[in-house]
């Protein structure tokens, strides 16, 4: 299908991309709430039978995911992954660097923001700590996320059926499995995930999550230091001001 547009060149659009898009931004426009195949049929002016057809694809690829009760759908974690790979790379990252560099002048410990990234999570803005003892982690270092403290605590704020998901994809052993959802229940209650010499033995760190537009935790702010002198909880209150204001400043930079 050729368009033209105005002042412009001719572009050339495939339909069923289009309308596999057309999904993805209705759900984007309901955020937390769950559409059935009618309602997704009727907005694109579709039969069932194609919306179906789209609708599959895309949940077989992740961008979308059914809810096993109702049957309905809403987005998928490769949605959600997509987004913050997104966001670290059209310049986010660096724009948060002053509200780091103010929470590590106040609390003299390495700071960093990390996102959802596949499997895992990725530190996508830090800044280090002066002292000469410190996390040294590397902006881009990928971190598990079943056992870092940005892991569990992007995992508590999951819907069940999200979290069940990405748990089931890690395949952990049955103790690891056990250990993983005790923290992510203790993190969901406290708002704050904490580990200690895991995943970096020596290290300990406390993550607070960073909410999107639609109060959704789309990353989440690490505080990290040497464990001898580090007490994660020590700082929960003074994380939990700064990942405001990042939340703040996110929402005005998309």
């Amino acid at each position: 299908m050729a368009k033209e547009k105005p002042g412009g060149p001719v572009t050339r659009t495939v339909g069923s991309v289009a309308r596999a898009l057309q999904i993805i931004e209705f759900l984007i426009d309901h955020p937390g709430e769950e559409l059935g195949v009618t309602e997704i049929a009727r907005h694109l002016g579709i039969a069932k039978s194609t919306a179906h057809q789209l609708i599959a694809t895309l949940q077989s690829r992740g961008f979308i995911d059914q809810d096993q009760m109702s049957s309905r759908y809403r987005l998928g974690l490769r949605t959600m992954e997509a987004g913050t790979v997104a966001a670290a790379n059209i310049g986010i990252g660096p724009a948060l660097t002053p509200l780091l560099q103010e929470l590590v002048d106040e609390v003299h410990e390495t700071s960093s923001i990390g996102v959802l990234s596949g499997d895992g999570v990725v530190l996508l803005q830090r800044v280090e700590a002066e002292s000469i003892l410190r996390v040294d982690l590397k902006l881009g270092t990928r971190l598990p996320l079943h056992n870092s403290a940005v892991g569990r605590m992007i995992l508590a704020t999951m819907s069940q059926a999200e979290r069940l998901q990405k748990l089931e994809g890690l395949q952990l052993s049955a103790e690891d499995r056990m250990a993983t959802e005790a923290a992510i229940g203790e993190a969901a209650q406290m708002g704050c995930a904490i580990v200690r010499d895991i995943p970096v033995d020596g290290i300990s760190a406390i993550s607070v999550p960073i909410q999107g537009q639609q109060g959704h935790a789309i990353a989440g702010l690490v505080v990290a230091g040497p464990t001898f002198r580090f007490e994660p909880l020590d700082y929960r209150e003074t994380a939990w001001k700064m990942a405001k204001k990042i939340s703040d400043r996110m929402k005005s930079l998309v």
